[in-house]
């Protein structure tokens, strides 16, 4: 367990983060037009979460390149943690389940993988 903090640390943080905010109730965010804009929000957080894995990913596989599968396994693991956070803002109050959330996130994810793919080198 502490290999895997050590190589996810960053994702994992940003993680949590995630789930701290997105399970907030949703008074407790103040009016603001930067959170108009939260499809964006959604997509630019979760591509960040699937670069912060593969960048662990990258540094436990001693900087050999990614095969598919584990491009393939980032993706699912970032659209399910979207599904689930997703799923239980339907007990937060003032939340709901947005089906355009999780659209949002799993393209968050898609760009981060392929942000990922393009420009980090080996």
């Amino acid at each position: 367990m502490r290999s895997f903090i050590k190589q996810y640390w960053a994702s994992v943080l940003w993680a949590i983060v995630l789930a701290v905010l997105m399970l907030l109730p949703q008074d407790s965010f103040p009016e603001s037009k930067l959170l108009s804009y939260d499809k964006l929000a959604h997509l630019g957080v979760f591509g960040i979460l699937s670069f912060l894995v593969l960048l662990g990913k990258r540094n436990k596989e001693d900087k050999v390149r990614l095969e598919n599968k584990s491009l393939i396994r980032t993706l699912t693991i970032c659209i399910v943690y979207g599904l689930v956070l997703e799923s239980l803002q339907s007990v937060v109050p003032g939340r709901m389940t947005d089906i355009y959330d999780l659209l949002s996130n799993t393209i968050g994810a898609i760009a981060g993988v392929v942000v990922f793919s393009t420009f980090i080198k080996y």
